[in-house]
């Protein structure tokens, strides 16, 4: 024993003091490397021996400090140490060093030198940690109905009851009402003889002096039938969990904590989620169809001061440069020789925006199953209001381009459904959205695996490819940011906006620029959407034939 325990401490000395990295990746590959020993299972249950054979060593070595100190062995102590045994270990623990320095030099380094070259150069260098903050559990429970409160009254109209008749009334003691129907304490008896049990003759249900009607209105979890407690209030959202200790699902998650596969149940915050969970968004699907965003400008083109070339050529400085509404009208003054202020270039462009609306939120677009969004903000009245885009990164048609006060769950899924309605129903079983890592599109997926509506989320993180999702999805990504900077440099033009409808409005004709007029170097110079117009049709023309276009679909004119 005394021989393997200092052979223990030299060996786990040695692997501290030489080549740690090297000796953990091959005892995490081996199981029974120390034979006699002991066992490793896992790299933290090797990590654990190294440290506390590193103690050990450490405590052994103090033993010869005092030695050092007095400068000269002891009798007494020589005659212990020149003890034949002592000998005849040490020098075999020297062997044993010896052997081991040449054999992992000649036959382990090599090897492991080999398989940590291949870990540098692995393309897997940093993966993404599957956090479980919005891992969608099973539905839970749901009980809409309190339990049913008889009346007393009732009981006694229906049928008559009589009393309970009592041997004595002095050995009863309670003094009260039946906590169901109300009945007084002649129609309650002792249903315990005395060891605090009644009944109540009227409604036939059984008490106790701490007895309260509990409400089953609620959500329960469906694993232990146990009341879910509310444990966040989101803004979108309630977070409702299971807070019972004996429930299966929180057993199973702890039994898989203390396992390999404890990274699958890991959040955010670096908590493994154990416990089943349940959100309760604050809106449904049905609110989402029966939002409208509807521009109410009230401003009716019919009654232009101008003809319909004047028009075009407003809008083609206005969106297509980017122009502000005084350099628009400055260059139909000086230009063109039309004089109008720029009140009434942004009259114009608020009819033609509420006029096209319908058209560009109803084109039949052909997209593909691939959408990629991001968020961004601009300023009106000096506050964040917030852009969600999304598109096809294929076709480059916007799909979603509502600004919104917030940027939140419910907005995320109004812009997710608003890309959906494209779709007429045929939803492709393989769409896959691509975004960053905001939680809200983690969220937004949820609800609408809830509501039935299933689609794969891809989510490029930070701006370096740290896992290989980032880095096979990020060219998509980068064409929703590029997507982001050509309407700002359109937004700067306008110089902000006073409310949110009319920041909506010029959103409205940027997008129909963007997917209708706009030739793209990435499709070869063509436009997003094709064969509406003649080649040689000029810009102006182009919007007066796109107002012409757009009557099919306004609701006033079907």
């Amino acid at each position: 024993m005394i021989t393997e325990y200092i052979l223990v401490i030299i060996f786990f000395s040695y692997l501290t003091k030489k080549d740690e990295t090297t000796c953990v990746i091959l005892l995490a590959r081996t199981k029974n490397i120390t034979k006699g020993c002991f066992i490793m299972e896992s790299i933290t249950h090797l990590i654990n021996s190294i440290e506390s054979f590193s103690k050990q060593n450490f405590k052994f070595s103090q033993y010869f400090q005092a030695l050092n100190l007095l400068g000269k062995i002891p009798d007494t102590v020589s005659y212990r140490l020149n003890n034949i045994d002592v000998i005849h270990h040490l020098e075999e623990a020297s062997k044993h060093i010896d052997w081991l320095n040449s054999f992992f030099e000649d036959k382990i380094n090599p090897i492991t030198r080999k398989e940590l070259s291949k870990l540098k150069s692995s393309k897997n260098k940093d993966t993404q940690i599957p956090y479980a903050d919005f891992k969608i559990d099973e539905p839970p429970i749901f009980r809409d109905e309190l339990v049913k409160q008889i009346s007393f009254e009732d009981i006694i109209r229906e049928s008559y009851l009589k009393p309970v008749k009592r041997r004595s009334d002095d050995s009863f003691t309670f003094d009260g009402v039946c906590p169901y129907c109300g009945a007084p304490k002649e129609y309650i008896y002792d249903n315990s003889r005395g060891r605090g049990q009644y009944k109540c003759k009227a409604c036939k249900n059984t008490f106790t002096l701490k007895t309260t009607v509990k409400e089953d209105v609620g959500i329960y979890c469906p694993y232990c039938k146990h009341k879910l407690t509310l444990h966040h209030d989101r803004n979108g959202y309630l977070v409702y969990v299971c807070q019972n200790h004996d429930c299966s699902y929180y057993k199973h998650n702890k039994k898989i904590q203390d396992s390999d596969d404890s990274d699958s149940l890991l959040t955010s915050s670096k908590q493994h989620r154990l416990r089943y969970h349940y959100r309760d968004f604050k809106f449904n699907l049905e609110s989402l169809k029966n939002v409208s965003n509807d521009l109410n400008m009230g401003y009716n083109l019919s009654r232009i001061h101008f003809d319909s070339r004047v028009l075009g050529l407003i809008l083609t400085y206005y969106v297509n440069y980017g122009l502000g509404a005084r350099k628009t009208a400055l260059i139909m003054k000086q230009v063109h020789g039309v004089r109008i202020s720029h009140q009434t270039v942004i009259n114009y462009a608020n009819g033609v925006s509420a006029l096209v609306k319908d058209m560009v939120d109803h084109y039949p677009y052909k997209i593909g199953s691939v959408l990629s969004g991001d968020e961004t903000y601009i300023k009106v009245r000096g506050k964040n209001q917030y852009v969600f885009f999304w598109s096809d990164p294929s076709s480059k048609i916007i799909t979603s381009h509502t600004i919104y006060p917030t940027r939140d769950t419910e907005c995320a899924c109004r812009s997710i459904y608003d890309c959906l309605r494209h779709y007429n129903g045929n939803i492709p079983e393989n769409l896959t959205l691509i975004t960053d890592g905001n939680p809200i599109y983690n969220a937004a997926q949820v609800f609408f695996d809830i509501n039935g509506i299933r689609f794969d989320l891809h989510q490029v993180i930070g701006v370096k490819n740290k896992d290989e999702i980032s880095k096979k999805y990020r060219p998509f990504k980068q064409i929703e940011e590029r997507l982001n900077r050509t309407y700002k440099q359109n937004y700067y033009g306008t110089n902000g906006y006073d409310k949110i409808e009319g920041a909506n409005s010029y959103m409205i004709l940027f997008v129909c620029f963007f997917n209708f007029l706009r030739q793209h170097s990435s499709l070869k110079y063509k436009t997003p959407v094709t064969g509406l117009f003649d080649n040689n049709m000029l810009m102006p023309d182009q919007w007066l034939k796109l107002i012409e276009i757009s009557h099919k679909y306004h609701p006033a004119d079907n």
